[in-house]
């Protein structure tokens, strides 16, 4: 026991930056999975690793502090080409999302591969550390967090709208939708760290698409996702600490069992 309790005070701004991180995406996940774009979240760590690998190039060329707003930037950038191909190719959102996200992947590794670019920094943004999450990390989440309620509680009737799909004459939805976009990046930007690029959409995806089984209550459906975010945060914790395994990994595995619950669920219906 005195093992587990030391292991999780050297991880603890780890543990309680992924408890922010998993409040904060409650809010936001349920508009991406009942819009039928859960892609999206993954699309947006293809492009952040481009901005990674650009960032990593043009490092010693620009100063330290201009690092995040430029990959914050970049990635909002990159990301409306997702909206563009849907407006102008009349593609569904989802075939945009997958275009644009398999075009980032690949510049990424383009470029990595041509300037040599796969350092231990890069390929840690792959899978995430949770032992390196510090005290910065937990004060973005927790920005992070604050930014999400306020922007949820501005626009949710606007959001809510548009998951009607169908035309609403004279309402804009640009602010809505642009606010939203930001949210989703920053909620990107700081779980990567944690997560890794390559798992840090489960927290979009498991909890929001399981708790949708049970109740079609927007606000249970915003609680219990948290609830079951938080959870899957902390047992994937202890499993990672009692099997030494990779946190995000563990974090898939915990989480599993809310999509094997809902599939005995749905069977026993």
């Amino acid at each position: 026991m005195d093992f587990i309790w030391n292991s999780i005070n050297l991880i603890k701004w780890g543990v309680l930056s992924g408890i922010i991180l998993g409040i904060s995406i409650s809010f936001t996940s349920p508009f991406l999975i009942l819009k039928r774009n859960a892609l999206f979240p993954h699309a947006l760590t293809h492009i952040y690793f481009l901005a990674i690998i650009l960032t990593s190039i043009i490092s010693d060329k620009i100063p330290s502090f201009l690092s995040f707003p430029f990959i914050s930037v970049f990635t909002l950038f990159f990301a409306s080409l997702i909206w563009v191909l849907k407006k102008q190719t009349k593609f569904y959102e989802d075939t945009s999302t997958s275009i644009v996200a398999h075009l980032a992947l690949g510049l990424a590794l383009i470029i990595a591969a041509k300037t040599y670019q796969y350092d231990a920094k890069i390929l840690s943004y792959l899978f995430g550390s949770l032992i390196g999450i510090s005290s910065k990390e937990f004060y973005e989440s927790f920005i992070v967090l604050i930014l999400t309620l306020f922007l949820f509680f501005k626009y949710y009737p606007l959001w809510i709208a548009q998951l009607t799909d169908k035309g609403l004459p004279g309402i804009d939805f640009k602010f809505a939708n642009f606010f939203f976009l930001i949210l989703i990046t920053l909620q990107i930007i700081v779980g990567v760290k944690l997560m890794g690029i390559l798992l840090v959409s489960v927290l979009f995806v498991f909890s929001t698409s399981s708790v949708l089984k049970f109740t079609k209550n927007f606000k249970f459906l915003i609680l219990f996702t948290a609830l079951l975010n938080i959870l899957g945060i902390i047992g994937g914790i202890l499993i990672s600490i009692l099997w030494d395994i990779p946190f995000s990994g563990a974090v898939v595995i915990f989480m599993s069992l809310y999509i094997l619950i809902s599939f005995v669920w749905s069977f026993l219906k």
